[in-house]
């Protein structure tokens, strides 16, 4: 592979060449996209269940599936989103005709997450091809077998002026974070994010921030609490918790606490009956860090239900825990299968706790009060989120994803993705006739007298 400062400069001669500027050439890149996924959807899995020991079915779904759906949602709309857009113009402007049009940004780098390394890599790079633009992509080295198979595969199927994939660690995610990009999206950590917002500040590159946070589930008296958690649990235990929407912890109306204890039993032993296998019906934990971070916070923490934990296969079984406010496993995003419940008398505690955290990338309430509801989206700041469900959000290409403060800016998602990752342009056409004088110098009173009649 070139060198990646000739990597970039190769990538922004091919676009200003017009690699992927028109319409039939970004229909035709995007089928092309779908077919490689589409015709090797079994080595994708496989290779997602090397990185995690995740369920064939969960893969497909979550990650196969759902770029599927985001790539045919582009099919279907991209020429009606290429087209300019006629606005109005005012009695200033006039006679004139006054457009606003998407510009691709340019060469754009698109680094992945290695939680969902399919999804989160390949759906911005959708919105980046959509737009018109070339792309380098990082996938994330955590998950390393499945950053390989991308490599491979892209590399196969696009020339390197129109898509790059760079492998490697932190070195080379530093020279990347270098190079004079048009445009940076990333997904990963606050800590890390603040990392590439500062570099991309040093270029006054636009970026797009997709972070993560504490995102709440909150249960509230009048909810069902055997659906809530059923629908909880099925959030939390997806791909072993390691999900950036997951929920973060519960906030449950102290009158439904021994309830959703006693749900949340007969939940798991029905979801994993006889027993958890990885690879068959749950994940494992993506490496040993990850394992033993957990372990730390779960060692630490007064255990309701489960609390297995095996190093040797990084296994983690799902765990209610009790917890308090000020408890380590607070702190931060657990990002594994480890739920902490906490409880609430009044609605008004609610809002009040849940503004002291750092806004999340999602939230979700379990209630049929529409008073509540609007009151907690009115009033707690959070990326996106569900009524009586979790995660699902994700799952509807007409929503944004993104985050809020502490867990990201921007937004992307079918329309979104698109509008990320181009620019608008503003256009005002006049002919040469009429050209009154009356807009040039030299200025005097009179002229000031007719302005005011005119516009005010």
């Amino acid at each position: 592979m070139k060198k990646i400062p000739d990597l970039v400069s190769t990538q922004k001669a091919a676009f200003r060449k017009g690699v992927n500027r028109s319409l039939k050439q970004r229909i035709a890149n995007l089928k092309k996209l779908r077919k490689l996924v589409l015709n090797h959807e079994k080595e994708l899995c496989n290779a997602i269940a090397e990185d995690f020991g995740k369920p064939y079915f969960e893969t497909f779904t979550s990650e196969i599936f759902t770029v599927l759906q985001e790539i045919d949602f582009h099919l279907k709309h991209l020429s009606k989103w290429i087209k300019p857009e006629n606005v109005s113009g005012t009695i200033a402007t006039f006679p004139s005709k006054s457009t606003v049009s998407r510009q691709p940004y340019g060469t754009v780098l698109v680094i992945g997450a290695w939680n969902y390394p399919i999804y989160l890599t390949l759906i911005p790079m959708i919105g980046a091809l959509s737009g018109g633009n070339t792309v380098v992509l990082k996938p994330s080295e955590i998950s390393g077998t499945i950053s390989g198979l991308l490599h491979e595969l892209i590399s196969s199927a696009f020339p390197n002026q129109l898509i790059s994939v760079v492998e490697g660690g932190v070195p080379e995610t530093q020279e990347l974070l270098f190079q004079p990009f048009d445009k940076i999206f990333f997904t990963g950590s606050s800590r890390v994010g603040k990392i590439v917002a500062k570099a991309a500040a040093e270029q006054l590159i636009p970026i797009t921030l997709e972070l993560g946070g504490k995102s709440p589930a909150i249960v509230h008296s009048d909810a069902n609490v055997e659906v809530s958690a059923r629908r909880i649990w099925w959030g939390k235990t997806i791909n072993a918790g390691q999900v950036c929407v997951a929920p973060d912890f519960v906030l449950i109306h102290e009158s439904a606490a021994d309830v959703f204890i006693k749900e949340s039993r007969k939940t798991l032993s029905t979801f994993y009956a006889g027993d958890f296998r990885p690879g068959t019906n749950y994940a494992r934990i993506v490496n040993r860090d990850h394992f033993d971070r957990l372990s730390a916070l779960l060692e630490k923490s007064d255990v309701i239900i489960g609390g297995t934990a095996n190093p040797d296969s990084l296994f983690i079984e799902p765990t209610l825990i009790s917890a308090g406010w000020d408890d380590e496993i607070m702190k931060d995003e657990i990002f594994g299968p480890l739920l902490p419940m906490l409880t609430y008398k009044s609605e008004d505690e609610v809002i009040e706790r849940l503004n002291t955290l750092p806004a999340p990338l999602a939230l979700y309430m379990f209630t049929e009060s529409e008073r509540f509801q609007s009151a907690i989206f009115r009033d707690v700041p959070f990326g996106g989120g569900c009524v009586n469900e979790t995660i699902t959000h994700l799952a509807n290409p007409n929503l944004p994803f993104g985050g809020v403060g502490q867990s990201g800016m921007g937004a992307y998602h079918g329309r979104y993705s698109f509008d990320t990752f181009t620019r608008p342009q503003a256009i005002l056409k006049k002919s040469f006739w009429p050209d009154p004088d009356f807009r040039y110098p030299p200025f005097d009173d009179t002229k000031l007298k007719w302005f005011k009649k005119l516009f005010f």
